[in-house]
């Protein structure tokens, strides 16, 4: 049994398909949330030059994401404070090699994650409404003046995608009063 070699790549900001050229720095995690640690290594805060880091693990499943600093780029001028990237988890296997791309996200869709959690917490009950409608205007404001990201991904058909995955989750109630089978 050999280790396995993993391709990770970090995506451009809201462009899965590019590359983003900056040092990121990769941190792999095992299946209980720990750092990954293997003979006397820990794989936390990888270098990855231009993006891209190749690196050794014993065969496992991961969880994978990068940050690229907490530093101010160009006061002003730029901003890049999503530090983080989306998650990715792989199954590493003996012998080969896995490609690994992390989403790089700009603020827009970290806020936009946030206040879905947040609607849904109001919904279960679990927050105040007021607590969460501050906080959803402060997002909004904040988004407002970042003007519009160049790609909206889910942001763009939210909607749609609420009513369809609505009428999924009765079709399935209705399949399931209908089935004899599952009502024992």
């Amino acid at each position: 049994m050999g280790m396995a070699k993993l391709n990770i790549f970090v995506s451009g900001m809201d462009d899965p398909c590019g590359f983003d050229g900056r040092t990121w720095y990769v941190t792999i995690y095992d299946c209980d949330g720990n750092v990954l640690e293997w003979c006397g290594r820990r794989y936390v805060v990888l270098r990855a030059e231009c993006g891209h880091l190749e690196v050794e693990v014993p065969p496992g499943c991961y969880y994978i994401n990068a940050v690229w600093g907490f530093s101010v780029v160009t006061p002003g001028l730029v901003y890049r404070v999503n530090h983080f990237t989306d998650a990715a988890i792989v199954a590493a296997r003996c012998e080969e090699t896995t490609c690994v791309k992390l989403f790089n996200p700009s603020a827009h869709r970290c806020g936009y994650i946030y206040v879905r959690a947040l609607r849904d917490l109001v919904a279960q009950k679990a927050i105040k409404p007021e607590l969460a409608k501050q906080v959803e205007e402060a997002v909004a404001a904040i988004n407002q003046q970042l003007g519009r990201p160049v790609k909206l991904f889910e942001q763009g058909h939210e909607e749609e995608i609420e009513r369809l995955v609505k009428e999924q989750e009765e079709k399935a109630k209705k399949g399931k009063a209908g089935d004899p089978a599952r009502e024992k």
